[in-house]
């Protein structure tokens, strides 16, 4: 025989006075209901704007504007997204938010140079 004995060799730690590693009773967080959904649709809607560069450079911006990986972009945009963190919700959100600002102020820009050109043809 070998000498391996069916019974477990040493003290065990109930016997020994010392409790097993306690595990903390930790729930893991669960996303609001369309947390997650809007931050699908937030990527989804900024590849969309960038598709014209084609798919994969869009996932690249979007990914660079958002502080994501790539291939989280590209599970955003095909809807695969199980869970997303605080800080993954933060960096898109503030990311949206600055693009959206960006997009306002070109437009603005673009209003008021319609606005100066009817004034100029008003007067000719």
């Amino acid at each position: 025989m070998l000498g391996i004995s069916p019974k477990p060799a040493g003290i065990s730690p109930a016997r020994a006075g010392v409790a097993p590693k306690a595990v903390p009773n930790i729930v893991p967080e669960r996303p609001m209901p369309n947390t997650l959904a809007q931050f699908q649709d937030i990527v989804c809607d900024e590849v969309q704007i960038r598709r014209g560069m084609g798919l994969k450079a869009a996932f690249v911006e979007v990914a660079r504007a958002f502080g994501l990986t790539e291939r989280r972009v590209r599970a955003a945009w095909h809807h695969e997204i199980r869970t997303v963190t605080a800080d993954e919700w933060e960096a898109v959100k503030r990311g949206r938010i600055e693009t959206l600002r960006k997009r306002q102020e070109q437009l603005a820009h673009q209003i008021a140079t319609l606005g100066l050109l009817d004034d100029r043809s008003a007067r000719l």
